[in-house]
């Protein structure tokens, strides 16, 4: 300090001063008027730092729970889109109307029905539990009556008749599943056939309790009918492609010709597979 204040003597400048710590904080007071008209000078735009966002809490989702409990797959989740399914049968009719004339002499009355069979395939197209379907299909139906009345008294026929039937059809229908296997079914279908009615017989009249032969008979037409069924059954899935079909089957048929409309009660069975 000593070495300060001569040489400050000495060049004419202000000595060197100790500052006390306690002094060093206070505010340094300007000395001058051009550091005052420095500082007031505009300096560049300085923006202020970004406030730190405050994280927002998550929202809580909206949970929504199911009343159910279990959802039973449909029939086409179960087996598939389509099937095909050959089918086999066996028929009954209850009767049948039919009239003829034979040496002027005029027939007419019932053929009562017999026993047949029936043959045919499916193929159909599933969606959820309906289903459309295209039947092919050949019924054969007997008939018979041993006393075919006529207008004249004591005349009569002994006839035995058949009906043929080619059959093409189109349906949809609706299936419910009782259990992962077991399901029931019920379809409706029109279409059209070819329908054959044969007869053969002999004409006899009766005198006094006795028989007389007339004559044999014989008739046979033939065209394209009208028909209609309806059906309904179990289907029973064996293995992941097969399943077998057990169902019963109305089918009505117009008439042809001389012969009237008739209906034949079907017991089918049916395995087909599934794809």
């Amino acid at each position: 300090m000593e070495l300060s204040q001569r040489l400050g003597q000495m060049s004419g400048t202000e000595p060197i001063q100790l500052i006390e710590r306690n002094e060093s904080l206070e505010p340094i007071e300007l000395g001058t008027d051009a550091q005052l008209s420095y500082d007031e000078l505009p300096g560049p735009a300085v923006e202020p730092l970004p406030m730190p966002e405050e994280e927002s809490e998550p929202e809580s989702s909206t949970v929504y729970r199911s009343e159910v409990s279990h959802v039973a797959p449909t029939t086409q989740q179960r087996k598939g889109d389509y099937y095909l399914m050959p089918v086999l049968g066996f028929s009954l009719s209850s009767y049948i109307a039919y009239d003829f004339n034979q040496g002027g002499t005029t027939f007419s009355d019932d053929l009562d029905g017999g026993w047949g069979n029936s043959i045919g395939i499916m193929f159909g197209k599933r969606w959820d539990n309906w289903t459309a379907f295209c039947r092919i299909g050949y019924q054969y139906q007997t008939y018979d009556n041993d006393r075919f009345a006529s207008i004249v008294p004591g005349t009569f026929a002994d006839l035995e008749a058949s009906n043929e039937s080619y059959l093409l059809n189109v349906g949809t229908g609706y299936s419910i599943p009782l259990s992962t296997k077991l399901s029931t079914y019920g379809n409706v279908g029109i279409g059209f056939a070819y329908r054959k009615d044969s007869v053969d017989g002999n004409l006899y009249r009766v005198v006094r309790g006795s028989r007389f032969d007339l004559g044999p008979v014989s008739d046979f037409e033939s065209s394209l009918v009208f028909t209609y069924d309806f059906s309904m059954g179990l289907e029973y899935l064996f293995s992941q492609n097969y399943s077998a079909r057990l169902g019963y089957r109305l089918l009505g048929l117009t008439s042809n010709e001389s012969f009237e409309g008739s209906f034949q009660h079907l017991i089918e069975l049916g395995v087909g597979a599934n794809f």
